[in-house]
C-alpha cells in the first residue's frame, strides 16, 4: 500500500508539473541529475553494551529528474530512482538464524556485520543559486526516500555469512544535502526500525535500531 501510494505521487508530481510548464524553455534548464554520495553510518538504539566495534557506512547512487518551478531555475522538485548498500557493523551476535525464529545477542569483542541492499525512490525539493549559464552555485535539497530492500545477509566476524529475512522490506527516510559546487554535506535518517516486529534479543526484548548517516554527496550533469 505504502508503495502504490509513493509510486502514485510521484507519476501525479510528474505529470502536473509537466503539464504546467508546457512546451516552454523551462524544459531545457536542469541541474544535478546524477548523484553518488558515501557516508558514515550512526546506529541509533538503546540497547545495553550495544557497540559499532567498527566503520559502519553506506553507498548510493542514482539518477532524479529535475523539474525547475520557476523561470530562473532555481527552484525545484525532483525524483528517481537509485540503489543502496548500508554495511552495519556492531556487537550484535545473530544466535539463532532458523529463518522462523531469529534472535540476538551482545558480545563484547566481535565485529559482525549487516549487509542491505536497496532501491531507493527519493522525492525532493531544491532551492539552489544557479542559472543557466552558473555552473558554480550552492544548493539546498530536502526530500523523502522510500527504500525497499533487495538482499541483506549477516557476516560472522569468525565464521560463514547468513542470507537472513528479519531486515524490514520497506524502510522510509527523511535527508538533506547542503553545499557548493563540488562539496555537499548529506545527512539522512530513517524514519522506522530496521529490523522486522518480533525480532528479539534472547532474554525477549525487542531489537530496534536505526540508522543515522552523514556524508558526502556528489552531483552530476
Amino acid at each position: 500500500m505504502r508503495l502504490r501510494f509513493f509510486l502514485l505521487l510521484l507519476i501525479s508530481s510528474l505529470g502536473y508539473m509537466t503539464q504546467a510548464q508546457g512546451e516552454s524553455d523551462l524544459l531545457k534548464y536542469r541541474e544535478d541529475q546524477f548523484y553518488v554520495s558515501f557516508s558514515m553510518i550512526f546506529q541509533k538504539e538503546s540497547i545495553n553494551e550495544f557497540r559499532q566495534n567498527g566503520f559502519s557506512n553506506n553507498l548510493q547512487f542514482g539518477f532524479l529528474r529535475d523539474i525547475p518551478l520557476n523561470k530562473e531555475g532555481d527552484l525545484a522538485i525532483a525524483m528517481g530512482l537509485g540503489y543502496s548498500l548500508d554495511k552495519l557493523i556492531s556487537n550484535l551476535n545473530l544466535d539463532n538464524d532458523k529463518q522462523s525464529n531469529f534472535s540476538f545477542s551482545i558480545l563484547d569483542n566481535v565485529q559482525n556485520s549487516l549487509k542491505v541492499s536497496s532501491l531507493v525512490l527519493p522525492l525532493e525539493f531544491r532551492w539552489r543559486t544557479s542559472t543557466v549559464d552558473k555552473t558554480d552555485f550552492w544548493r539546498f535539497y530536502a526530500g523523502f526516500k522510500y527504500k525497499i530492500n533487495l538482499n541483506s545477509g549477516f557476516n560472522y566476524f569468525f565464521g560463514e555469512n547468513t542470507k537472513v529475512n528479519f531486515v524490514r522490506k520497506e524502510n522510509t527516510a527523511l535527508y538533506l544535502s547542503l553545499g557548493y559546487n563540488t562539496w555537499n554535506l548529506l545527512f539522512e535518517y530513517d524514519l522506522n526500525n530496521i529490523y522486522n516486529r518480533g525480532i528479539t534479543f534472547t532474554d525477549g526484548s525487542n531489537l530496534k535500531v536505526r540508522s543515522i548517516k552523514i556524508g558526502l554527496i556528489f552531483y552530476i550533469l
